[in-house]
């Protein structure tokens, strides 16, 4: 009787430590250690499918894009972050006709848009959540650029004003929480999900509602599945051609992070994108497949 009793006993030992294990749960926030340093990788693989009366276009690009965070203070759980872009290259290739842009080519007599953008930063104040509360320094950088690509006061002039449409404190928020704004915001344990709205105008407005489910935790490091949806629907400039938007997609992959500091270490997403798109009183089908990755390390 009393082994039976010492059995039983395990037994329900047993069960409450399963338990306990698998309702362990888990903080997954930015917590950038001030002093340190990160580089980044961003990179995006594209293949882009368009038809207008009856022709088809096809182009296939490739976007990259290095920074340094230098984690320079921390308030309340905010950081306070120096970006340094390192490189920034593009490769786009239709009908035969190939266009690459590098930073890391400084050659003067060549217009080269990117130039100006090697060792170029700016300042950011990040939440907890992966929010950028505060961008700072945009005017200065726009500045250093057009400056760096023309010694002439009103080409200069005139290349800030292009540049910052692409490099608008807006744009350079928006583009950094679609990358970094991934947290849950509230402790969670395996199987838990998540939702984050983040919205980004770079060449064309798109919403993203992305949900993030943690798989897996293994040796410090948290792996998120991810899956969500992609909505285009409005207009924006190209060129100087007026474009207007109405696509839908899907984006769907796995990112893992360091849970101690919250650093992305490894992300791979697959993008869809497809609808209509409308230009010149021209209607455009357009398709894009498209795989994004990022890569983060320190530096230190």
């Amino acid at each position: 009787m009393k082994h039976s009793k010492k059995i039983f006993a395990a037994l329900i030992c047993s069960v409450i430590s399963v338990s306990a294990f698998a309702q362990k749960t888990y903080v997954l926030r930015q917590n950038y250690p001030t002093g340190y340093k990160y580089d980044f990788s961003i990179n995006s693989d594209q293949i882009i499918n368009q038809k207008i009366d009856g022709h088809e276009i096809h182009l296939t690009q490739n976007i990259g894009t290095d920074y340094t965070f230098d984690i320079t203070d921390g308030h309340n759980g905010e950081k306070d972050v120096k970006v340094t872009y390192n490189k920034i290259f593009m490769k786009s290739v239709a009908m035969g006709t190939t266009m690459t842009y590098n930073s890391d080519e400084q050659d003067s007599t060549k217009k080269n848009p990117f130039s100006g953008l090697k060792g170029a930063s700016f300042f950011m104040t990040v939440t907890p959540n992966g929010g950028i509360k505060t961008v700072a320094g945009i005017d200065k950088m726009l500045d250093n650029m057009a400056a760096k690509m023309s010694n002439d006061t009103s080409e200069v002039k005139q290349i800030k004003n292009e540049l910052s449409k692409q490099f608008s404190t807006d744009v350079v928020k928006q583009t950094m929480e679609s990358s970094f704004k991934i947290y849950p915001g509230k402790q969670v344990k395996i199987g838990d999900s998540w939702t984050v709205d983040t919205k980004l105008q770079m060449s064309m407005p798109i919403e993203t509602l992305t949900q993030y489910t943690l798989k897996e935790v293994k040796d410090g490091i948290a792996i998120l599945s991810v899956k969500g949806t992609l909505l285009s629907k409005g207009s924006f400039e190209v060129m100087g051609n007026q474009m207007e938007t109405d696509l839908q997609g899907t984006n769907s992959g796995e990112t893992s992070l360091d849970i101690k500091t919250g650093i992305v270490l490894n992300s791979h997403l697959r993008i869809e994108l497809y609808g209509k798109m409308k230009s010149m009183g021209k209607d455009i089908d357009f398709e894009m497949q498209g795989i994004n990755k990022i890569v983060g390390k320190e530096v230190n």
